[in-house]
């Protein structure tokens, strides 16, 4: 009997690797996870530090913009003038024209928005918590643009000028988002469902720093004025 040839595989037959052989798509698992996880713990780090900063100030510093803008950015960034509206559906300003025509920086981070006067402030002035409260864009005059940011029952709390028509939009797109997004966290936190609340660790920073600076908001106009009412006519107060 001839002995057999052995024959050449044909050209489309596939090759089978023994299992060492192959390469191991596991092996680089670990250190992409260990590159994340270190990652994750150098931001902490960063928040930590930072949080102490502001502790240790007195929230005067920590929580500078950038710092307040996270590797993601804001949900809103843009410059406005910004005033304390005269409550009960009043506008003291003339939307908009209010005592304080200097333009701010306004961000919107999480469920609040922070406002700077300058890049280089190393804490926000003061922060608004967008929960409960609705933004509109007023009729526009003197080529600028009016949002106003009221109650659910319609009071006038703060008035904004845009002078670009885009920024009032997206401003009040960010700030409607953001606000059901701050009523959901509430309902789920008042449920003991805080633990479905998975946030960016720059969002978790912004919204502790929110909570210190709400009381350094600007005090509203309707108390100012009562305030001066009771100095000429202290029977007023007892009204």
């Amino acid at each position: 009997m001839a002995e057999e040839k052995s024959q050449p595989a044909p050209r489309n037959s596939t090759v089978a690797f023994a299992v060492d052989d192959a390469p191991k798509s596991s092996d680089k698992k670990p250190k992409a996870k260990k590159r994340i996880s270190k990652r994750g713990s150098l931001r902490s780090s960063f928040f930590r530090l930072k949080s102490l900063a502001f502790r240790k100030s007195g929230g005067e510093k920590g929580a500078d913009i950038n710092t307040l803008r996270g590797s993601h950015g804001p949900e809103f960034e843009g410059l406005a003038t910004i005033n304390r509206g005269g409550g009960m559906g009043i506008s003291c300003g003339c939307f908009g024209w209010g005592d304080d025509k200097k333009q701010k920086i306004i961000l919107i981070k999480g469920a609040y928005c922070f406002i700077f006067a300058t890049e280089s402030d190393p804490a926000p002035k003061y922060a608004i918590s967008l929960a409960h409260m609705k933004s509109k864009i007023q009729s526009p005059s003197h080529g600028v643009h009016h949002v106003t940011i009221e109650t659910t029952l319609g009071d006038v709390d703060w008035e904004l000028t845009f002078e670009e028509k885009q920024s009032a939009q997206k401003f009040v797109e960010a700030f409607q988002k953001q606000a059901v997004i701050g009523e959901a966290d509430e309902v789920r936190k008042r449920l003991g469902h805080e633990n479905l609340i998975n946030k960016r660790g720059s969002v978790q920073y912004a919204e502790t720093i929110a909570q210190k600076k709400l009381k350094d908001q600007p005090e509203k106009k309707e108390n100012v004025l009562l305030e001066d009412l009771t100095r000429i006519d202290p029977m007023t107060a007892a009204c």
